[in-house]
């Protein structure tokens, strides 16, 4: 009973250690397909794919934030298709499920997200409900740079809509939060926004002390922002508009001709460049107004400029530049053809301050009873834009109260909802926690076997060295013992031999001194024969070669276990005694450990195994040709942590080399003498 149950768990682990490893593959794969959908070099289409790819991958690891994570890339995907109802659809799935995780970051992305949707298509109250979400996640969880584009946000609709305090109020804000990071480019260019929108609203305001203020703020940072010029020339325009209004119509005039002598401006930002040549041609009549003719060519060139673009709003401000000129220069007939010109297309863009303008200029140049209709209807849009102003100013107010409201009342609900779960879930953290501690002494009695196990395998190890040192002791032993019978007992009766049949060549026969020479020579080239053998027992030609004879009997062992071929090179001139044990004993668990990882994660079929010495360091490679795997993404598992705690120990180096599908290089750096 106690085999079959012990089999059953090791079928467990075994069965656990490969659905865990797998998962990791399938978590690295998806990393790498979300990676490859952000990548802006790839086109558009491909990256589509990879995140389709990626969240199917999720889907089959079960884990639903796995699977989160990836619809926030395919959420970006769709942005960059242009596709806005799926951008919308995937953001409100996005928001449901990571308010049924409980994930901060993910439910301010989607709120951001689904108020940037409906801002582009201009449900302007829908989108500030949005972003107001948007802001209070990002303020909870301390994402500074994200509040403060909210803001921005925020505050551009509010100015639109003409809630200007409320608008300056959060571009306050949002500076605010922006001083206290780094001034990077993205910090840069969002502090620029938010100066430039104050600059604007005090402008509407009529604060123009303050404009001047924040527009010389923007011309500052502009200057600090890389490709800014666009930044900076804007800056200038603004700067100048107000200037313009202040009454200084010189140094407007200076100001806007900056801005066109810019030779670029035409081709970076052509609405820019229309309306600064037209402010050039306002400022050049309204300063000498017998340059009539010059401004008028000027607008009129600039119209042909606005028909190429279809730039409907410039061509709307030219209208009625060329409007106030003709009136100015007594031809009322010219200025009331470009009034009703403008006011159609203010009309058509829902333009109505451009609107009033016009109905103003028409009533003023047609005295009958059309500039009577003309007169009622520039005072009933006064009107009804006052009071729709009056009902914005209230109306992003009462969106944050709701907000804030609907909040209060589900936290209320939460709460009550925390104490039934807390109450009911008490029993079974108490028996989690039981089972913690009962599974925390079970892990501690397996770490100490674990450890008392790797100490019994050094000390099995230290005795296959000290048993190696001793056989290679006995033989060099032997080998002495025998090179020295050689050389004091069978050379030496040799050699008395010799000199005997010395003494016999005293007879002179020549038959006999040429035998006798035969034998002596003979003798000689046995007495030199056993001398080099002699010599060569004497010498320990195999020293050192017992460490080498157990790390080969390691790899023969462990490449018929793993089912892998190997090959393995020996620097002869390593000097292999001069090591201490503790080292080799490293180098031996090192390389096992090794080996064992080969077997577990690569896949492969080819082990090369070599130490060389170079400049006193023994250089040891272990390289395969199997999965291989990504070095920058892979956590260092607890073997890898052995190997740099070894190495560390004998105060060597290790590097790892790895390219995926073929293969991993490990290089371990060891001191000659430590």
């Amino acid at each position: 009973m106690r085999k079959k149950y012990l089999l059953l768990l090791i079928i467990g682990l075994i069965t656990f250690t490969l659905f865990s490893q797998n998962h990791d593959k399938q978590i690295e794969n998806i990393l790498e397909l979300r990676a490859l959908a952000r990548n802006n070099a790839i086109p558009i289409n491909q990256r589509f794919l990879y995140a389709k790819k990626a969240i199917e991958l999720s889907e089959k690891t079960g884990v639903d934030s796995t699977v989160l994570l990836s619809k926030r890339v395919m959420s970006r995907v769709y942005l960059y298709q242009d596709d806005y109802a799926n951008f919308k659809r995937i953001n409100q799935e996005n928001l449901k499920e990571a308010a049924r995780l409980k994930d901060s970051v993910s439910i301010a992305y989607a709120f951001h997200n689904l108020a940037w949707e409906k801002d582009y298509n201009l449900e302007i109250d829908s989108a500030y409900y949005y972003y107001y979400n948007a802001l209070k996640v990002y303020h909870v969880i301390n994402d500074v740079e994200n509040e403060s584009s909210v803001l921005l946000n925020m505050a551009e609709i509010q100015r639109v809509e003409k809630d200007y305090i409320g608008a300056e109020e959060n571009a306050i804000q949002a500076i605010k939060l922006l001083e206290s990071l780094p001034k990077d480019q993205e910090v840069l260019d969002n502090l620029w926004s938010l100066n430039n929108l104050v600059g604007l609203i005090s402008e509407r305001l009529e604060n123009r002390e303050k404009a001047i203020e924040y527009f010389n703020k923007t011309i500052e940072i502009s200057k600090k922002i890389e490709n800014s010029r666009y930044y900076y020339l804007s800056s200038i325009n603004n700067l100048a508009l107000t200037i313009e209004r202040q009454g200084d119509l010189k140094k407007a005039l200076e100001l806007y001709k900056e801005v066109v002598e810019d030779e670029q401006l035409l081709n970076v930002d052509p609405d820019l460049y229309v309306i600064a040549i037209g402010n050039v041609a306002r400022m050049e009549f309204a300063i000498d107004p017998d340059k009539a003719d010059y401004s008028k060519s000027v607008l009129f060139n600039t119209l042909k400029i606005t028909d190429s673009l279809d730039d409907t709003i410039n061509e709307m401000g030219i209208y009625g530049y060329l409007a106030n000129i003709y009136d100015k220069t007594g031809k009322q007939d010219s200025a009331f053809y470009y009034s009703k010109k403008a006011y159609d297309l203010a009309i058509k863009t829902k333009s109505n301050v451009e609107r009033m303008d016009a109905l103003k200029l028409m009533a003023k140049l047609d005295g009958g009873t059309k500039g009577i209709e003309y007169l009622n209807e520039h005072i009933r849009l006064g009107d009804s834009l006052l009071i729709k102003e009056r009902n914005i100013r209230n109306k992003f107010a009462r969106i944050e109260f709701e907000t804030d409201r609907i909040q209060t009342e589900n936290q209320q609900l939460s709460k009550e909802r925390q104490i039934f779960l807390l109450s009911s879930v008490g029993l079974l953290v108490l028996l989690f926690l039981l089972y913690i501690i009962i599974s925390q002494r079970s892990k501690n009695k397996e770490l100490e076997f674990t450890k008392k196990q790797q100490e019994a395998n050094e000390e099995i190890y230290n005795l296959m060295l000290a048993q190696q040192e001793k056989v290679d002791e006995g033989r060099t032993q032997e080998k002495k013992r025998i090179s020295e019978e050689l050389h004091d007992g069978v050379l030496g009766k040799l050699f008395g031999t010799r000199l005997s049949l010395d003494s016999l060549n005293m007879v002179q026969t020549d038959e006999a001194v040429k035998t006798r020479s035969q034998y002596i020579n003979e003798l000689k080239n046995i007495e030199t024969e056993i001398r080099k053998i002699s010599h060569d027992l004497n010498s320990d030609f195999i020293s050192g070669t017992g460490f080498i004879d157990i790390i080969k009997k390691l790899i023969d062992t462990q490449s018929l276990a793993y089912q892998y071929d190997y090959k393995f090179t020996n620097d002869n001139s390593i000097d292999w005694e001069e090591l201490p044990n503790k080292t080799k004993i490293h180098i031996y668990r090192m390389l096992q450990e090794c080996m064992q990882n080969i077997y577990k994660h690569a896949n492969a079929s080819l082990v090369k195994i070599s130490f060389e010495l170079k400049n006193n360091v023994i250089l040891l490679t272990i390289e395969d040709n199997g999965s291989g795997f990504n070095i920058n993404k892979a956590k260092r598992g607890i073997g890898l942590k052995n190997i740099d705690s070894r190495v560390s120990d004998i105060k060597g180096k290790a590097e790892v080399f790895s390219k995926i599908d073929i293969g991993t290089k490990i290089k371990i750096s060891i001191p000659a003498h430590n």
